[in-house]
């Protein structure tokens, strides 16, 4: 059995030699490799997961949530709908008139699958123009 061994990517060097050796090995596949290239695909997955998630905590509230909006192709009447709020309040969050309170942090994290307190940061409201 062939010794494989790699480490938790920690880098976008480390990210992209990783994905240049599943791309050779899947250029020149053999039965061999599959548990070689079913574990850089999770360590890439992993990477990937990772990397989204800290650009979506960068962002300010309102920015994650349109982003997310925009991401799922999601409309904001349609939200509304989904979460139980008027979709007057879910416009008056997107243009900055209104602040996203714990109740409804709490049903956008359940809506989106993400930990509530990513709409929960501090951000500048009338911040839209």
């Amino acid at each position: 059995m062939k010794k494989i061994i790699y480490s938790i990517i920690k880098d976008r060097n480390q990210y992209d030699e990783y994905c240049n050796k599943v791309e050779h090995l899947t250029d020149n596949y053999r039965d061999e490799n599959n548990d070689e290239i079913e574990l850089l695909s999770y360590l890439i997955q992993k990477f990937n997961d990772e990397q989204t998630d800290k650009y979506l905590l960068n962002l300010d509230p309102v920015e994650l949530l349109l982003d997310l909006l925009n991401e799922n192709k999601i409309s904001q009447k349609e939200l509304s709908k989904r979460i139980g709020i008027s979709p007057q309040l879910i416009n008056d969050i997107v243009k900055y008139r209104r602040e996203i309170t714990k109740n409804i942090a709490y049903k956008l994290s359940e809506e989106f699958s993400m930990k509530f307190y990513a709409f929960l940061k501090p951000y500048e409201m009338g911040k839209a123009s």
